[in-house]
């Protein structure tokens, strides 16, 4: 399993800068839900990914609606999507950047506040200056420390980029076997 897979819904963002959703579960008003919110459907590997293209005008809008609503279907929802922060005018580098690479989470940071909540989230300075969650966690304890630090990180009004090291949507990792 990947990261992507845990959650009954998770969106992300592929490094090319797709929006993406992924139904693990049946929500079975879900994928209504999706296309409503102006997601395309495409199968890929036995699964159905939901795709927003790079650009498209009110991505974070579009994904905070459909957010809205699969609340009520499931509280298990998880939006890691880059693509859907706000980013300020001129504002090129995050104060944060979690790195998720295989089984390692790796972190850096351009600010002493960033660093400070990412220290608190978990994570663990190394003397190169990064930070890392330490070996060993398992990926639904790693998605769980992400989604609260990327939350504290936004709550501090510092901006974060979450890389999942998914390339392109035609990099997505195949279903899970359930």
């Amino acid at each position: 399993m990947a990261l992507p897979d845990h959650n009954d819904v998770f969106f992300g963002s592929t490094d090319d800068a797709w929006t993406f959703a992924l139904l693990n579960t049946p929500v079975p008003a879900g994928p209504g839900i999706l296309t409503s919110a102006g997601f395309s459907p495409r199968e890929h590997l036995g699964r159905t990914v939901y795709l927003l293209a790079p650009a498209t005008p009110g991505t974070a809008a579009r994904t905070g609606d459909a957010i809205d609503q699969l609340l009520p279907h499931t509280l298990d929802i998880v939006e890691l999507a880059w693509t859907c922060h706000h980013r300020p005018a001129g504002a090129s580098t995050p104060h944060a950047r979690i790195t998720v690479c295989g089984t390692s989470v790796t972190a850096t940071t351009t600010a002493p506040r960033a660093h400070a909540v990412l220290v608190q989230a978990g994570f663990t300075a190394c003397a190169d200056g990064t930070l890392r969650l330490a070996a060993g966690l398992g990926e639904d304890e790693a998605v769980g420390l992400i989604v609260r630090a990327e939350a504290h990180l936004l709550v501090e009004g510092l901006q974060i980029r979450v890389d999942l090291g998914i390339a392109t949507p035609n990099a997505l990792p195949p279903a899970p076997r359930r």
